[in-house]
This record gives structure tokens, C-alpha cells and sequence, in this order.
């Protein structure tokens, strides 16, 4: 029993070596670790700022670019080369035009590029939009000749 005793009471009671309280490495290496955390979660936190000022200016060059062309399908733009013009609500946008011979020969080779300038490479983008259009004269020719047709039909009556 007396064995027994002793082996609960050495077990039992408290050492007097033991100390309460974290050592100065076990402070020092949990600031070196919240610190690294910290620092990561910082540059994970810029990146996704700069990726989302990238994405919403690619956004609307996308959609800048898509609109230069929808007017320039309807005819609102002319078919014509054009470099570095500014959008009337905001200079900062310039759009070019550029147009070539396409497969056929009533076919234009239509390319629209949008550009955005800004203060770094971060706040710049660009967009170029390509697409097969038919050549606007060529129907301009064929309603002449239809219109010469229909004259020369009614004064022969």
C-alpha cells in the first residue's frame, strides 16, 4: 500500500520545477508565424484587387469594342480605316479600324481594336475585335443598277 502511495503522490502533486507561462522562443515563434500569415494574406488580398481591376477594365473593352462594331455593321461608322480616335464619353478609350480584302470579293476583312491608357500597366488593356463583313458599296452598285434598270423599264413603256 505504502508503494502505492508514494507512486499517487509523486504523480500527483506538482513539481517544483515546473514554471507557468510560455517561454521567449515560444513567443518569438508564434509572432514570426502570424506574422508570415499576415504577410500572405496581404498579397493574396493585393493580387485580387489588381485581377479585378484587370477583369472590370477588360470587361468593357470587350464591350466597347463590340459596340464600335455593331455601329460599324449598321452602318452608323463608316467603313473606313481609322487610328487612335477617342469615344465621345470618355477620351481615355481610343478605337481603331482597320479593314482589308476578304475571301470573296464582296467580303471586307473588318478588325476594331479598343485601347485604354492608364497610369501603369495594371490600369492599361486592350481589346481587337475581327470580323467578315459584306462590302457596303457593293450593294450601293447593285440598287444603282436596279434603279437604272427600273428607269430604263418605265421610260420604254
Amino acid at each position: 500500500m505504502k508503494t502505492a502511495d508514494r507512486y499517487l503522490r509523486s504523480h500527483v502533486e506538482p513539481c517544483a520545477n515546473v514554471r507557468a507561462g510560455f517561454s521567449l522562443f515560444e513567443v518569438m515563434l508564434s509572432l514570426a508565424i502570424f506574422l508570415a500569415a499576415f504577410v500572405a494574406i496581404s498579397q493574396l488580398s493585393s493580387n485580387g484587387m489588381n485581377a479585378a481591376v484587370q477583369a472590370r477594365l477588360q470587361t468593357r473593352a470587350v464591350l466597347r469594342c463590340e459596340s464600335k462594331l455593331a455601329e460599324i455593321v449598321a452602318a452608323i461608322e463608316p467603313l473606313e480605316d481609322v487610328t487612335d480616335q477617342p469615344f465621345q464619353d470618355d477620351e481615355q478609350w481610343k478605337w481603331s479600324l482597320q479593314t482589308a480584302s476578304g475571301p470573296h470579293a464582296d467580303i471586307r476583312h473588318v478588325t476594331v481594336s479598343v485601347n485604354y491608357e492608364g497610369a501603369n500597366d495594371l490600369a492599361s488593356t486592350s481589346f481587337v475585335m475581327t470580323r467578315l463583313l459584306r462590302d457596303p458599296t457593293v450593294f450601293e452598285m447593285a440598287a444603282l443598277a436596279a434603279a437604272e434598270e427600273a428607269a430604263s423599264e418605265l421610260g420604254g413603256l
